[in-house]
């Protein structure tokens, strides 16, 4: 829709500089030099949540579709699909202190669902720290 730079592009800018320029220039300062760590950090997550965001969305309103086997329709807007969302996981909670997930099968797909949505949040927040995870599992995998 828009033209060109591309969000994406701009942000990519933004990270090739603070890492070519910027950082070199602020080593010494360390107090500035974390500041802008921080900063490449949160352009990286943003990027990555632009990124997936839209997949991510989708693969958390069908996993809540397989949890609570009665699937619901997707809204059409997008802002109405995320507080819909986050009045199914508000839900979901209600239903977890209720004790609905504290015996198999239920207590299983629970798992399920919570371990795909925490890592779709680290896919954004720190796939670095996913990736160890699995590097974990393989080694242990292969003693």
């Amino acid at each position: 829709m828009y033209d060109r730079p591309t969000i994406d592009e701009l942000l990519s800018a933004a990270v090739q500089h603070f890492e070519t320029q910027v950082i070199p220039a602020v080593k010494d300062n360390g107090k500035l030099y974390f500041q802008t760590l921080v900063a490449i950090n949160v352009l990286k997550v943003a990027e990555r949540e632009l990124k997936l965001g839209w997949s991510h969305l989708l693969a958390e309103w069908n996993d809540l579709n397989a949890l609570e086997g009665q699937p619901r329709d997707l809204p059409s807007d997008p802002d109405a699909i995320k507080t819909a969302l986050a009045e199914r996981q508000q839900q979901l909670c209600a239903r977890i202190r209720a004790g609905d997930y504290d015996e198999p099968p239920h207590e299983t797909a629970l798992f399920e669902y919570v371990l795909g949505s925490v890592t779709r949040s680290l896919e954004v927040a720190n796939p670095r720290f996913l990736q160890t995870l699995a590097e974990e599992d393989k080694s242990k995998s292969s003693e």
